[in-house]
């Protein structure tokens, strides 16, 4: 009998397995098509229904899979920004380092700015977009900057690295706007960089 209950666990186990990615792949062609439309129409209104259409699966298959509208946007911007991780940047020149961040940043926007766009500008919750905050690998880079001695001994470097964060973050907003095109925001944003870190020169 307890043989039996094994193979019937073992049985269960790969049965499971298959669930989940099958599971995984609905969430992923909703989420795709979600996707496609802000790149093809972003000015059109995104709904449940014109997604569910699109992914081929009923609209409470979005709902059941993913969940209301917001759920859904912070499922694009989850994809979206997947691949934005400014802690892994490796640099050894402090300053060098936080330009790598920022070039990580904007070319990551720049990337897909019809989907990014809308994400930042169309959608209640948009901070979630920025989630993979840059302000603690940037604070890193003055920290260091500090111990090495090319940055003043009594620098905040907290301050300095929100003050850049923030910088950074208002010229994402004026290129969301249409303020800046593609070029003006990489050199906007890198100026923000050296602007801080010369204001801290000794």
């Amino acid at each position: 009998m307890a043989g039996e209950a094994k193979s019937a666990v073992a049985k269960d186990k790969p049965a499971a397995g298959l669930r989940e990615r099958s599971k995984q792949r609905r969430i992923d062609r909703i989420v795709d098509a979600a996707l496609d439309i802000l790149r093809e129409n972003p000015e059109e209104n995104l709904t449940l229904d014109r997604v569910a259409a699109r992914a081929e699966v009923a609209p409470m298959t979005v709902f059941n899979l993913i969940g209301n509208r917001d759920q859904l946007w912070n499922a694009m911007a989850d994809r979206a920004i997947q691949s934005l991780e400014p802690s892994s940047v490796t640099v050894e020149d402090p300053r060098e380092r936080a330009h790598a961040i920022v070039e990580e940043v904007v070319c990551v926007l720049r990337s897909d700015p019809d989907v990014f766009r809308q994400l930042l500008a169309g959608w209640s919750q948009s901070g979630l977009v920025l989630q993979h905050d840059p302000t603690v690998a940037l604070i890193d880079c003055l920290h260091q900057a500090v111990k090495e001695g090319t940055l003043k001994p009594d620098v905040n470097a907290r301050k300095y690295g929100e003050v850049l964060a923030a910088g950074l973050i208002g010229t994402i907003h004026q290129w969301t706007a249409g303020l800046l095109n593609d070029r003006a925001f990489g050199t906007r944003a890198h100026a923000v960089v050296d602007v801080v870190f010369d204001a801290a020169r000794p």
